[in-house]
């Protein structure tokens, strides 16, 4: 009962947050912070630079809800070295969205860099439903 409550609070946050930072928008978008999405977050806690090694939390947050119950998210890395920004593919993963409207996660970086993650639905891998940028920068 307990965990059915917190699970319904986090879901209103998202919901209300979708709003706040989206507008009244039903595209889908990504958050980034430095703290659990699980437990709430205001505008003040989303950030886009992060310390090398600092956990990079982040929700992809989908107000209509996904299409489908599993979602593709890609991280790339910008090459700023390359005279034409190359991009090097650093992780992707297949996740299940348990048919809810947000999916949140964390990683940790060991190097700097921009890099771009991005979510798509299976069945238009072509065309993200998501995309957000954050840097990573040395202590």
């Amino acid at each position: 009962m307990k965990t059915r409550i917190l699970k319904l609070c986090f879901i209103f946050t998202i919901i209300i947050q979708a709003f706040l930072l989206g507008g009244c928008s039903s595209d889908s978008f990504i958050v980034f912070s430095t703290q659990n999405p699980k437990n709430g977050l205001n505008r003040n806690q989303l950030e886009t630079n992060f310390k090398k090694e600092q956990p990079i939390y982040y929700a992809i947050i989908a107000p209509k809800g996904f299409k489908d119950d599993m979602v593709k998210i890609s991280l790339t890395k910008k090459d700023t070295k390359s005279e034409f920004w190359g991009y090097t593919n650093y992780r992707n993963k297949t996740v299940k969205t348990h048919n809810e409207n947000y999916y949140s996660d964390y990683f940790v970086i060991r190097e700097e860099g921009i890099f771009v993650l991005q979510a798509f639905e299976l069945e238009n891998l072509s065309k993200p439903i998501a995309t957000g940028i954050f840097r990573v920068y040395a202590d």
